[in-house]
């Protein structure tokens, strides 16, 4: 949003001034058929008037326009499958090769379990299928409570991440785990070494490897997955890391829209005060008001405050200040409100947004106001969580 518009006859236009700093009236521009030409003078988009609830002015962007398969298994595949299942074993799982699921809507070429009934499929994947084709099977696995994990030697695995996977190499007579285990380091993923097949099949089956989405960024040695291997506690490091910015990014936009709320509620102050000075009656009010006990203490200590002159402004008698006076200074800007009252209702909005210092004449009616103020906090808050339900 913003308050200021690039027309394209009448130039820049200002939602904050009565004329829009043109002569023109806010009903030129807001609500009008056909739409006002408005354009944002820094990116030149499209551009509305709008109104908030809270009755601010302002203009907003408009939307972007966006036979049998054992039989055909290698001598490779059917090594490396033993191998499998040579690993689970020494890890203390039971391994059998080849096992059929429920109306054969898969076969493990290792089921791996435990005697709790845990079970998992090891997959020795040579040949050739797509990542679409290996996450069906995966899937069908998962629906019978079957996890599976897939391993190949081949150098170029297209679906290498897409599933719980890994990509083996051979290194003397034995095989090794090359990709994708990764540790986090605190700020992105980073590659572990190689491990032998045997360690590797242990770790997973024990949990001391887990398959794990990356959130954060993560530098390996051939590309991006989307799936990795890594320790537990490394998922928890990221999720933490990832918690905490989440935190401080809701701080900081929960700030931000403080700082938005503020700004209206100082505007709207202006824009009172500005429409109470056209009404000459106003200003014998403000005199009065001005005479009030305790006012001219407050007044002193608003101009050592923000070190200009303070005075009452015309608008005393708003609703918005809750039975207070508005101390202004000599511009009508609003700089602080002096000895608001508790009243029967919630605290007003207005005086939970704007910001500004209360004043008072007294400590007790300080600390009154205070327990009322922050009555409407908890009330407010309640109908945003009740609101967001």
């Amino acid at each position: 949003m913003s308050f200021t518009a690039v027309h394209v006859e009448r130039g820049r236009l200002d939602a904050s001034l009565p004329d829009l700093g043109c002569g023109w009236d806010w009903s030129a521009v807001h609500r009008v058929r056909p739409p006002a030409r408005l354009a944002c003078p820094e990116c030149g988009h499209e551009m509305h008037a709008k109104v908030s609830p809270l009755g601010l002015r302002f203009f907003a962007h408009a939307p972007m326009a966006p036979t049998c398969t054992l039989a055909e298994e290698s001598m490779a595949h059917h090594l490396l499958k033993l191998e499998l299942a040579q690993a689970a074993r020494a890890a203390g799982w039971m391994a059998e090769l080849e096992v059929s699921g429920p109306d054969g809507r898969w076969r493990a070429d290792v089921l791996a379990s435990t005697a709790k009934n845990r079970r998992v499929a090891l997959e020795a994947q040579l040949a050739t299928i797509t990542p679409v084709e290996i996450r069906a099977r995966t899937e069908r696995m998962g629906a019978d409570g079957v996890r599976a994990y897939w391993f190949s030697d081949r150098t170029r695995i297209p679906w290498l991440g897409a599933v719980p996977s890994v990509r083996l190499t051979r290194q003397g007579e034995g095989l090794v785990a090359v990709e994708p285990m990764a540790r986090f380091t605190g700020a992105y993923w980073a590659p572990e070494p190689s491990i032998p097949l045997s360690e590797f099949v242990g770790r997973a089956l024990t949990s001391r490897f887990v398959s794990h989405y990356p959130r954060t960024p993560h530098h390996h040695v051939n590309r991006p997955m989307t799936l990795l291997w890594a320790h537990p506690k490394c998922v928890l490091a990221e999720a933490k890391k990832l918690g905490d910015e989440e935190k401080k990014q809701c701080t900081a936009q929960e700030e931000q829209e403080r700082a938005e709320e503020r700004g209206y509620a100082r505007q709207e102050a202006a824009l009172a005060e500005f429409a109470a000075r056209a009404d000459p009656d106003r200003a014998a009010l403000a005199r009065h008001s001005a005479r009030l006990p305790g006012i001219e203490q407050a007044i002193a200590q608003a101009a050592d405050m923000f070190l200009t002159r303070v005075t009452v402004g015309w608008s005393v008698g708003d609703s918005r200040y809750s039975s207070g006076i508005p101390l202004v200074n000599d511009h009508g800007n609003l700089l602080a409100v002096f000895d608001p009252l508790p009243l029967a209702g919630r605290c007003p909005d207005f005086l939970l947004d704007v910001g500004l210092p209360m004043l008072f004449p007294t400590e007790e009616r300080r600390e009154r106001f205070e327990e009322h103020r922050a009555t409407g906090e908890r009330l407010r808050s309640r109908r945003a969580l009740e609101g967001e339900a």
